[in-house]
């Protein structure tokens, strides 16, 4: 490693800069400076038209979210801040909040445990809606939400929304 930098201290420009060990946030930083859920590659993607095999269910179906893990218990804040219109409970998708961001998208957050909002409630990208749980349509063990976009009618993929 240390070899490969000096052959290439030798051979580019002087500014050229290393780039710097990332820091992690300090455990008491705000919840917005921490990395979040949303920060992470999801676990199971979008699918749009595509059928993929849903191994819980044991069928071929879109998959018309995005699936992000979450440890259980941690809060969760909106991708998109906006206005929450409805805070439900699914016997598929468990509490389920949606909000709608200034563009029209509704964001919808399923597996909440705990929601801490109610339905006309304003909401920033730091206000917390619950606490994550787990969908109790999955029984793969592993702890996440499903978040899905809706505009008009059509479901959007959340990751080219972030």
């Amino acid at each position: 490693k240390y070899f490969i930098r000096l052959c290439f201290s030798l051979c580019i420009p002087p500014r050229f800069a290393w780039p710097e060990a990332a820091q992690a946030p300090a455990a008491d930083a705000p919840p917005a400076a921490r990395p979040g859920i949303w920060d992470a590659k999801p676990q199971a993607a979008f699918s749009g038209n595509e059928l993929v095999y849903s191994e819980t269910l044991g069928d071929w179906r879109t998959h018309n979210g995005a699936d992000y893990a979450a440890p259980a218990g941690q809060s969760v804040c909106p991708a998109k801040a906006g206005k929450v219109t409805s805070v439900t409970e699914d016997a598929l998708w468990g509490n389920v909040v949606e909000v709608e961001d200034a563009n029209g998208i509704t964001w919808r957050y399923c597996g909440l445990i705990s929601p801490a909002v109610k339905a006309g409630d304003s909401v920033t990208t730091t206000t917390t809606l619950g606490k994550a749980g787990a969908v109790p349509a999955e029984t793969s063990g592993e702890n996440h939400l499903h978040l899905e976009c809706i505009k008009d009618g059509a479901y959007l993929d959340p990751e080219g929304l972030m």
